[in-house]
């Protein structure tokens, strides 16, 4: 029997999804269904009052493309000024679509907090003759924003805090304060002054200390700039952290810092793709494990989801081009079950069904083929490929 490999046609079809799909759409849609002028969506948003602020707070969410129709839940990716939607907003969004369509990361809630006054409620020092606001922030977060984003959205119990500017001393007090609240943050320089190193140095010292109730993964972007905006010494308070946590080698913490000199950049960057590439580096299916049946594959994510404390979902390119691999092999049985194993937990996923249909039809199962193939073009309407295996099978070819 002749076995094809459809991974090349796989690549086109996740490209065609990617361009096609949009946050919170259910499935790939024609571009005719679009008109002139429609403005392009990246998410919603949601309104939430806080009593504890005495304040309406604006939400910005974006599901992953295929949450109305999958029933699976997500861990929440936490984005402080996500006002500046085209910034920071957008920027993660677009590297948890990338990131988690290639398989490197697990897909992931995108919610942005907008701000009202950023340095009252992020900062750990009060600006002068006012106290800091960090405390009731952080009361709003605990209280109000966690329960509504886990009542409204599917979630799971893991949470990812990025946090720019302010938003980074908001990380490092909301670390020592109250450990396990986030399992990973992704920051920037977090000591912006000399009080505000202190303020925060201690409080973390004890927390070194004590020690964290569980694994914590900390990214910080350290970026050192001359000219006006000089933040050589900033710069310094960071590299003498980094020391500190060297010298009390706490366990449960993963502390990475990127040090950028000679920086032109106005705002520092986050290295928000390089973060969630490190934090997430075991999801990515080993090359070097042998996979012949389903089980090979369950079995190592079942051991990642103990290392993480959520159940981690399999990626679904992983899935497809194992499937793909063993077809090759002639394992048509073992292709088979991963793929039907894929279309059970992702039901839209256009490569899986296509991957059934081909299989079946290089089986001789006709019917099963033209059901596959059926159900890509319900999906993806203008999938020029399996209109014409359609069109071939039901002539008889």
């Amino acid at each position: 029997m002749k076995h094809i490999s459809f991974t090349v046609t796989y690549i086109a079809i996740a490209l065609a999804i990617a361009i096609a799909a949009g946050c919170l759409v259910a499935s790939p849609t024609s571009s005719q269904e679009f008109q002139d002028g429609d403005p392009v969506s990246i998410g919603a948003f949601r309104l939430l009052h806080s009593d504890v602020l005495g304040e309406d707070r604006m939400l910005l969410v974006c599901a992953p493309k295929d949450y109305e129709d999958s029933g699976m839940s997500y861990p929440v990716l936490y984005v402080l000024y996500g006002d500046q939607i085209r910034g920071y907003f957008a920027e993660a969004v677009h590297i948890m679509d990338r990131l988690s369509e290639e398989g490197s990361i697990p897909k992931m809630i995108v919610v942005g907090v907008a701000n009202v006054d950023r340095y009252r409620d992020l900062s750990a020092v009060g600006r002068p003759g006012r106290p800091s606001g960090i405390e009731p922030f952080l009361r709003f977060v605990t209280e109000e924003l966690f329960p509504f984003v886990e009542k409204e959205y599917r979630t799971k119990n893991y949470r990812v805090l990025i946090g720019p500017q302010a938003g980074a001393e908001f990380g490092f007090y909301t670390l020592a304060r109250r450990p396990g609240l986030f399992d990973a943050y992704i920051l920037e320089n977090p000591f912006r002054s000399s009080e505000v190193y202190d303020v925060l140095t201690e409080m973390m010292t004890t927390l070194l200390d004590e020690g964290l109730p569980s694994f914590t993964f900390i990214q910080v972007t350290a970026s050192d700039r001359a000219g006006p905006l000089d933040t050589t010494v900033q710069v310094g308070y960071m590299h003498t952290f980094d020391d500190l946590v060297e010298e009390k080698d706490p366990n449960n913490i993963t502390l990475i810092t990127h040090y950028i000199k000679d920086s032109k950049e106005f705002l520092p960057l986050l290295k928000l793709r390089e973060g969630l590439r490190e934090l997430f580096r075991k999801y990515r299916f080993p090359e070097d494990r042998e996979v012949r049946v389903l089980t090979d594959i369950t079995s190592y994510y079942s051991e990642l989801s103990e290392v993480f404390g959520f159940e981690i979902d399999i990626p679904e390119m992983t899935l497809y081009m194992k499937a793909d691999k063993l077809s090759k092999m002639g394992m048509d049985n073992s292709a088979r079950e991963i793929l039907e194993f894929l279309i059970e937990i992702y039901p839209t996923s256009v490569s899986g069904h296509w991957g059934l249909a081909n299989l079946h039809r290089e089986m001789g199962n006709r019917e099963l083929a033209l059901e596959h193939y059926r159900k890509c073009v319900e999906l993806m309407p203008n999938m020029r490929p399996a209109i014409q295996w359609i069109e071939r099978l039901e002539a008889g070819e």
